[in-house]
């Protein structure tokens, strides 16, 4: 192919790409505007603050959570990485990460707050967490409520360190990692994989922050309307 033709080819593709791109990206949240923020999330127990740009949980007890609202979740969506830092601040334990969550989620003696509607509807209840410096910051596991456990690790979470934490998480399957480090991967088919994502602590003060979730094709890709062509280029050279 010829430079012009190339150039006419990459135009083309520019914005069919973009559009594939953004598709990918089903949820997002990095806590710059506490207003949008606001409208994201659904605090069931604990209490949740918006400051510095991160999520805070101030509440030192167990079992807080925060769960994506309706208006920004598909209960159909089963194929997706969920990933988020967190940082500990103080207390016995580290993250409660939640994934594949729908239905009521368990109390466990706390008095939880309204569920997003539509969640508290669906059935059945299915919880998932990733509990990360669990049992008195001794150790690591995936727990679930209706589902399958796994993924047990010797990881512990000190505190002000800041951790990146993602799950993928599929119909059939779900994967835990690290700092990048891939922990397990689950084998589970339980009810196809649905279910929403939450945040999460267990007697520990925390705070979290760039929380996105996305399609298997990947993330959006930032494009910027004056430089369309370097982007795309950037693209078809990473899959040539």
């Amino acid at each position: 192919m010829n430079s012009r033709n190339l150039f006419i080819a990459i135009c083309i593709m520019t914005f069919g790409i973009a559009t594939l791109a953004m598709s990918q990206t089903y949820f997002e949240d990095n806590f710059d505007d506490p207003k949008e923020s606001e409208k994201k999330w659904v605090a069931l127990f604990g209490e949740w603050e918006l400051k510095d740009d991160e999520y805070h949980q101030l509440q030192n007890s167990p079992n807080c959570m925060s769960v994506v609202a309706d208006e920004f979740w598909e209960d159909d969506w089963s194929d997706y990485t969920f990933e988020v830092r967190g940082s500990k601040v103080s207390g016995a334990e580290g993250f409660l990460i939640m994934f594949r969550c729908q239905g009521l989620m368990q109390a466990r003696g706390q008095a939880l707050e309204d569920h997003p509607p539509r969640m508290e509807k669906l059935k059945p209840s299915l919880e998932y967490w990733w509990n990360l410096g669990g049992w008195g910051n001794t150790r690591s596991q995936v727990e679930s409520w209706g589902g399958k456990a796994g993924a047990n690790s010797a990881h512990t979470i000190k505190d002000k360190d800041w951790y990146n934490i993602k799950i993928v998480n599929t119909p059939n399957s779900y994967t835990v990692i690290l700092n990048d480090e891939e922990v397990a991967e689950v084998d589970d088919d339980t009810e196809g994989g649905v279910g929403r994502i939450g945040l999460a602590t267990w007697s520990t003060v925390a705070k979290y922050d760039d929380v996105v979730v996305y399609g298997p094709d990947g993330p959006s890709l930032a494009v910027d309307a004056k430089n369309k062509l370097a982007t795309t280029w950037a693209h078809l050279k990473s899959v040539k």
